[in-house]
């Protein structure tokens, strides 16, 4: 933290990095070396790659964007700051809801992985949260409220210091598992299994989304959610954005290898490879088996503070998400009130806790809630490219390549929770616009609105992969056009609301 010219504290190099490498060792990783083995076998490691490939490319638009509005929120404010708050309205949607929804994951992985520990139905039960269950992952979202309330100086304190832990496990049962791998006598290599012959490369992309790759690096994007915040950020947040995303690809990888090859040989021949692997809490059940029972109470004590660092750390980025869309007009404007001590919205922070709470109170499994939440994320992703090709039209060429692929990423969600997605945007958008009606008028909120809706129920109805590159290709060259930019910046609309 540094001293500003104006007397309050800035986010330094070091503190953007670990803001985004925390939010990155969060549940993902208690829960995604398995659910990777189960989905791409060998091919878990392209998947990997291909993630950390596909979110520097993002990450990489996002920073251009903030280095012309580095504003609170940015990725929500992106497209209404490039084009108008009409327009941003689906994209700062599904990038407030999936942070907002990440917090209530963290308490339910925490929950998940107690439960699994104590060995009884107490807290979980037919996959569903028990009374006490909710009792205890409410009480774990009253903490994250606490830590949030006094301020990104309080915050990144508590942070700074509970990631050197959040590292430090990994690590440490990394290393553990190498030493079980190269020291124990095994018959057969589970790379080596032939039902590793059913995976191809198109599993690895498959698992991208499926697997929580998605998910486990979406805290790359918490250092641009505090870009106002941040010491030098046109400089400081794409190498926030780089060296954390860097860092955590060769934790996620290294963690897959000794996952995968600690796993004892015969369990896997047992189960038919790894589609029949199926731990409850993995690591957790895979020290447990392997006898390895101080790396099993590190990994309960880890599975508390790792899910929990990553909670709190979204719930401030949400609020300040919630925050920038008050400001440009897509929420009430009583939101966008800073407190003069804390330079905070306490309202923001308070509303979307209790937004929070009631996912938690109807949520699942981690596994399920998970996909929900990806889903989420890459939408909410799709502003980078459009909002870069917008501000600077010399980068559209590239703005294109990732906005394509993270359509043809879209069709790899379950039938499903694409229809849950499109059909939840539709409504949030359909409830701003009834709002609005009468400053905005009905045709500019159709303008506006109806294009990018009707693009993701096309990605809904369109299974052919040539046919969704054709139309994601088009419709991004026509949105990012100068024509098109400038039409929807003639006509935006007053901030405020």
């Amino acid at each position: 933290m540094q001293q500003s010219k104006r007397g309050k504290k800035k986010v330094t190099l070091l503190s953007a990095t670990l803001l985004s490498a925390t939010c990155m060792i969060g549940s993902g990783w208690l829960f995604s070396a398995q659910l990777t083995a189960r989905y791409a076998g060998n091919w878990a490691f392209a998947a990997w790659i291909l993630t950390a490939a596909l979110v520097l490319m993002v990450g990489l638009c996002l920073a251009r964007v903030v280095a012309i509005h580095p504003v609170r929120g940015a990725l929500a404010q992106a497209s209404a700051l490039s084009y108008n708050n009409i327009f941003g309205m689906p994209f700062a949607f599904a990038n407030w809801f999936g942070i907002l929804m990440v917090v209530a994951t963290e308490a339910q992985a925490t929950t998940q992985y107690l439960s699994s520990a104590i060995g009884s139905s107490l807290l979980i039960e037919n996959y569903r949260l028990t009374t006490w269950g909710k009792v205890l992952a409410l009480s774990i979202l009253g903490l994250y409220l606490m830590v949030n309330f006094y301020g990104i100086r309080w915050l990144t304190k508590i942070n700074n210091v509970v990631t050197v832990l959040k590292i430090f496990t990994p690590l440490f049962a990394l290393t553990v598992l190498l030493i079980v791998v190269f020291t124990r006598n095994q018959t057969g290599s589970n790379f080596s299994l032939s039902s590793n012959q059913e995976f191809e490369f198109h599993s690895a992309f498959s698992a991208i989304i499926g697997a929580g790759l998605i998910y486990s690096y979406n805290g790359f994007q918490v250092s641009v959610a505090f870009a106002s915040e941040i010491k030098k950020p046109r400089r400081n947040i794409p190498l926030a954005i780089i060296l954390s995303i860097v860092i955590i690809t060769l934790v996620y990888l290294s963690l897959q290898f000794a996952f995968m090859e600690a796993v004892p040989h015969e369990l896997l021949i047992e189960n038919g490879g790894w589609q029949g692997l199926n731990f409850a809490s993995p690591l957790l059940d895979l020290a447990t088996l392997l006898g390895l029972h101080f790396l099993a109470l590190v990994l309960l004590v880890d599975s508390v503070t790792s899910p929990s660092a990553s909670g709190y750390t979204y719930l401030g980025a949400s609020s300040r998400i919630l925050f920038g869309m008050a400001q440009v007009g897509q929420m009430p404007r009583w939101l966008a009130v800073l407190d003069p001590v804390h330079n905070i919205s306490r309202r923001s922070i308070l509303v979307n806790w209790v937004l929070a709470a009631i996912v938690l109170a109807n949520a699942d499994s981690w596994a399920a809630l998970m996909v929900i939440v990806t889903g989420y994320h890459v939408v909410s992703y799709m502003a980078a490219p459009i909002s870069m090709g917008a501000l600077e039209p010399n980068t559209r060429w590239f703005g294109l390549i990732v906005f394509v692929l993270l359509s043809l990423l879209m069709l790899t969600l379950e039938s499903s929770s694409l229809l849950l997605l499109c059909v939840s945007l539709s409504i949030l958008v359909s409830i701003y616009a009834t709002l609005h009606i009468s400053g905005a008028g009905i045709h500019k909120l159709i303008v506006f609105t109806l294009p990018f809706l009707t693009y993701l129920w096309i990605l809904y109805f369109v299974s052919s992969i040539w046919l969704v590159v054709i139309v994601s290709a088009v419709f991004y060259l026509v949105i990012s056009s100068r024509p098109y930019v400038e039409f929807c910046k003639s006509h935006n609309m007053e901030r405020g609301g």
